[in-house]
């Protein structure tokens, strides 16, 4: 099926990916008001690669959410993400 193998590529682009990358990938989900399961899982792998890299995610992840409305840069010095 053609959705489980797209499932199985987030992981992979997600993984090859710069940092900034990263950053990028998550502001073009900033205010997305639809909603798929797809994107459910792409954002999921998202948020786990940042934290797999160690970054420091706490301006926009806490616990089980993840708050998806506004954009944000990568402070290297800090390595964390901040809102922009």
């Amino acid at each position: 099926m053609e959705t489980n193998r797209i499932d199985k590529d987030f992981p992979a682009r997600f993984l090859t990916a710069s940092i900034q990358e990263l950053v990028e990938f998550f502001n073009q989900s900033v205010n997305n008001r639809g909603w798929t399961s797809m994107r459910a899982v792409y954002d999921q792998v998202l948020i786990q690669e940042f934290m797999r890299r160690g970054i420091d995610i706490s301006a926009i992840h806490e616990g089980n959410t993840t708050n998806f409305t506004r954009t944000v840069v990568y402070d290297k010095e800090h390595n964390k993400l901040v809102i922009a």
